[in-house]
């Protein structure tokens, strides 16, 4: 049990008075803390008797708290639409319900949620307000929380490991069991030496070490996942619950959001990271008995790659604000250990890896991520299933699992500059092949579309990024370990293997340029394999020296790379759907450009500030869905105005970009691109900076920030903000007017 239920105290013994006392008894509203209990955020049980136990162990006198709630009026929602996702709707009060509040926790939840007084056609300032009800069917999840299902014939947890030693005396069973039905048996856990190896000595010597079959075994029949020898109830109890009412936890979309949300999901992530049985997820959602918490994480996932239409639809006024709804559900969920199903937390917590509030949150992706890799590991993920117990299906769906966690890993730490949570030497799960995905290819064809189709192209983009990952991993061990006595292959050895990873690709990886989605998939592959070798060949001495070898390198070949996949994909519309390793990319590829905005070659300065323009506007759209690529743009719009102040303190010159540094003077300016133009859009356009160009480029279509006059008067950290719509026309065409390089430059661009 973990360290946070043990301090919980005893709750009273009689919680709930009797129908002929509580009939002569004043109605002494909700449970109020007292005020020791309150500063210290420890239960209190000052409602049943006073004063409470806290207070009396210290000696201290005993104070309620003056509790307001239900006591103020709430305010009215500023915004008339509907709120369905983020609406919470109250209970109507009924006292023959409230005298059975305590009782009703010891029910399954099930019974009692959502609760028949719910009004589900509510309406706030005459909108309706259409929320569907939480059903969960006849019987309850095996992942939900219910005291009910474990009945009276269940043990506490704390008769585990004496079950365990019965049962591994007994015949081995034949039969498969799922996965959150099993326990794994480390070798080095001094449980699975005594249970296999001392008290089946007869047996042990016919094993070598642990087998496969022998690693993940059932958990005892008889033994609950709750301890009966704390003293009291270690389920959640009503205050628990409502906390996580309050917090709107069980609060689900309309049907038709989530749909939308669910389908999201599986066309834009579930592709990279197949971390569920697709036809064993489409059962449990349509009987609605999918975990609580796995659904919050879906939602807070797809809400930042939706269309910004579901977002309308489902009522919240923006995308980040969708995001925070779910995303604070979800921790709720979790932090109450609502969810007890093991292999269920990996998914969720795996899921909310890719969102975390800022900079400097320390919920970010490496948290949940340990999180989930640990819960992995204490099930026995990391080893191979191949012998073992586990059915067909569980075995696969365990690979699959455990090697997203993997690539996760390797991209977390590589990018963010964390430690590797995953050990090579700790894990011996086979590499995925085409077999782990029988499941999807097989399924059923008259489930629904919703639940998308799995193509070869998505089995073999998963297959190759998780062989790349492992590259990827070298990679950041053989440049950044700790370590360097230990042997390490050479940048030149890495290298080698990145190519033959290339030259290893199936003919759907190579190109895809004739798909209807553009090659979305093999240019994702492409754009992880470009990110890996500028971390292999960047520079890294302190003094640089930025000349033709650099810019023959394999980084700056990868930097030019990555930036034609930007633009297609600017282009194509596709940014939207990207996967959040497209940031670190782009990263990369514009710190390449910082150097080359270094050459003492003007030319290859101006190159390297047009295409760094580019990738901006690229960073500026996705980061509507992902935030992490705002703070990117933030960073290199401060770097190039920096860099131009400090070119116009050593060197007085005219601005970088001004098409007319030589051979024309302001009159021909005035007259030659200013005509018809009024001069009052120059201050219109003076102050755009980054947080603002994509509204005024919105607001403005028909401008297109391509009045050349007001761009070449703007700074240059400006101008790199005011991109034209190179998708929309030939990018050559505004170059003069944009970049202010001359007709003769344009065959050297097209050569570079």
């Amino acid at each position: 049990m973990d360290g946070a239920s043990t301090g919980k105290q005893a709750p009273p013994t009689q919680t709930q008075p009797q129908p002929q006392q509580q009939a002569n008894q004043p109605h002494r509203g909700g449970r109020v803390a007292c005020v020791l209990c309150h500063a210290r955020r420890i239960r209190c049980n000052a409602y049943d008797s006073q004063p409470c136990s806290n207070c009396a162990a210290a000696q201290v006198s005993c104070q309620l708290i003056e509790s307001k709630r239900g006591r103020y009026i709430r305010p009215r929602t500023k915004n008339t639409q509907a709120r369905s996702l983020g609406f919470r709707l109250q209970p109507d009060h009924d006292t023959s319900k409230a005298a059975t509040t305590a009782q009703s926790v010891q029910h399954p939840i099930s019974q009692r949620l959502p609760d028949s007084t719910f009004d589900f056609n509510k309406s706030v300032d005459g909108v309706s307000l259409r929320i569907e009800p939480l059903d969960f069917g006849s019987g309850v999840a095996p992942s939900q929380p219910s005291a009910g299902n474990e009945g009276p014939s269940k043990e506490g947890s704390e008769n585990l490991y004496a079950r365990l030693s019965e049962q591994c005396l007994s015949p081995p069973e034949t039969r498969h069991i799922q996965g959150f039905q099993s326990i794994y048996l480390g070798e080095s856990w001094l449980l699975t030496y005594v249970v296999q190896k001392v008290i089946n000595a007869d047996a042990a010597s016919d094993i070598s070490g642990s087998s496969p079959s022998s690693l993940q075994v059932p958990l005892p029949a008889t033994v609950g996942d709750k301890p009966d020898n704390f003293g009291y109830d270690t389920r959640l109890d009503a205050e628990e619950m409502e906390v996580l009412n309050i917090r709107g936890a069980f609060v689900l979309p309309e049907r038709r959001v989530s749909d939308k949300l669910i389908q999201t999901f599986f066309d834009c992530v579930y592709p990279a990271f197949p971390i569920f049985d697709r036809e064993h997820f489409a059962q449990l959602y349509e009987s609605n008995q999918l975990s609580l918490l796995i659904l919050h994480a879906i939602y807070a996932v797809s809400s930042t790659m939706c269309e910004e239409d579901v977002i309308a639809e489902s009522g919240f006024e923006s995308r980040n604000a969708a995001r925070k709804v779910f995303l604070k559900r979800a921790k709720a969920l979790h932090d109450a250990d609502y969810e007890t199903n093991k292999v269920t937390l990996v998914q969720a917590t795996f899921l909310l890896s890719f969102l975390w509030k800022g900079a400097t949150d320390e919920k970010d992706m490496f948290y949940w991520l340990s999180i989930a890799i640990g819960n992995a590991q204490g099930k026995g993920m990391h080893r191979t299933t191949k012998d073992s117990s586990l059915t067909p299906r569980d075995r696969r769906l365990w690979k699959r699992i455990w090697w997203s966690l993997y690539v996760r890993d390797r991209h977390c730490s590589g990018n963010i500059g964390r430690p590797m949570r995953i050990r090579d030497d700790d894990n011996d799960v086979e590499p995925l092949d085409e077999s782990d995905f029988e499941d999807d290819l097989a399924q059923n064809p008259t489930l629904s579309t919703l639940y998308g189709r799995s193509s070869r192209v998505h089995i073999l983009f998963a297959i190759a990024m998780s062989k790349l990952s492992v590259i990827f991993g070298a990679i950041t061990l053989a440049k950044f370990s700790t370590s360097p006595s230990r042997q390490r292959p050479s940048c030149e050895e890495l290298g080698s293997q990145l190519l033959e990873w290339r030259q290893q690709l199936s003919p759907e990886l190579q190109d895809g340029d004739g798909e209807e989605d553009g090659g979305f998939w093999p240019k994702m592959l492409d754009l992880s394999y470009n990110h890996h070798l500028i971390l292999l060949h960047r520079p890294e001495n302190s003094k640089i020296v930025v000349d033709k070898k650099l810019l023959q390198s394999p980084a700056y070949t990868a930097t030019r790379r990555i930036t034609a996949i930007a633009d297609d994909f600017l282009a194509l519309g596709l940014l939207r759907k990207s996967q959040l390793q497209i940031c670190p990319t782009l990263f990369s590829a514009l710190t390449m450009y910082v150097l080359m905005a270094r050459s003492p070659d003007s030319m290859q300065r101006k190159l390297a500030e047009h295409k760094a323009r580019l990738l901006l506007l690229a960073c500026a759209e996705i980061a509507k869905t992902w935030p992490a690529c705002d703070w990117i743009m933030k960073l290199f719009e401060t770097i190039f105005k920096n860099m131009e102040k400090r070119s116009q303190t050593q060197v007085p010159q005219p601005a970088l970009g001004d098409p007319y540094q030589s051979g024309s003077g302001p009159t021909q300016r005035e007259t030659t691109l200013r005509a018809g133009q009024g001069i009052h859009r120059e201050s219109q356009h003076e102050q755009v900076s980054l947080n603002n160009y994509q509204d005024q480029r919105a607001s403005s279509p028909s401008a297109n920030m391509l009045d050349a006059g007001v761009l070449a008067d703007m700074p240059l950290h400006h101008q790199f903000l005011n991109v034209p719509e190179f998708c929309d026309q030939d990018l050559l065409s505004v170059l003069p007017l944009d970049f202010g390089l001359p007709h003769d430059v344009f065959p050297y661009m097209m050569e570079s």
